[in-house]
């Protein structure tokens, strides 16, 4: 990690210590969140379908093309979230949590060769899988109903990645089937403004969010490929 980085890194450590001084007051709820959802990437350095490049046995470097799907697959997330409501139902608080979040693009083509160029229609997809430790401050408001309670929230995900692979597979119009794994060249933060709407009923909660991320992904191909987060929750008041 270079010094830049080191700087950012204990720059945004330290705003958040500022921020949460006042976060295990008598009022403070404490949360589990559990997330799943769409996520999958966007611009024009994204895709929904792509292809695989493919070499002889000999000296083997088999890779997608283009992994940044604008397709979604199974994603999950888990989230332990704090937060302080003021007398007035303002809401400020913390969450922190851990996220494997999938996008996928189709496979229509298998191409490469050593010494003899080949090119064959394929079926099949890769799975471009990013780990994430996710940091979100926010604030919000509580509105009640009976004995129902809304919370609106705006924060900002700071979500450090912690590795970016891609797992694909296809099967060439001649029956030969190509796998594909490696990992690939990540950020160091994905930052991603969130709103999040909670419905809460006692201690349980549903949740609906999106998050929109505003780093770019393939900053070394000189595109475009930018993060969305559709997620859906469940949510247990532990506190």
């Amino acid at each position: 990690m270079t010094c830049n980085k080191l700087l950012k890194f204990f720059l945004i450590v330290s705003v958040l210590l500022v921020f949460t001084q006042g976060l295990f007051a008598q009022k403070t709820e404490l949360n589990l969140n559990t997330y799943t959802g769409l996520f999958s990437f966007r611009g024009n350095g994204s895709t929904s379908n792509s292809w695989i490049t493919a070499y002889t046995p000999a000296i083997r470097s088999d890779y997608t093309i283009n992994p940044y799907g604008k397709k979604s697959s199974f994603s999950y997330a888990f989230e332990l979230q704090g937060q302080q409501i003021s007398t007035r139902k303002n809401i400020r608080g913390l969450g922190i949590g851990f996220g494997a979040l999938k996008s996928k693009v189709g496979i229509d083509t298998v191409n490469g060769g050593d010494i003899v160029y080949f090119q064959h229609a394929a079926n099949g997809r890769t799975v471009l899988k990013n780990t994430f430790i996710t940091l979100n401050p926010f604030v919000g408001h509580r509105y009640s109903y009976r004995r129902m309670n809304f919370d609106l929230l705006a924060g900002v995900d700071l979500a450090f990645c912690l590795k970016s692979k891609e797992v694909g597979q296809a099967t060439t119009n001649n029956k030969e089937y190509i796998t594909v794994e490696n990992n690939k060249t990540k950020p160091l933060v994905d930052f991603r403004p969130r709103i999040q709407l909670k419905t809460q009923i006692n201690k349980f909660g549903f949740l609906a969010g999106y998050s929109l991320g505003l780093t770019n992904y393939q900053v070394q191909n000189n595109l475009k490929a930018y993060s969305s987060f559709l997620r859906l929750g469940l949510s247990f008041q532990l506190k």
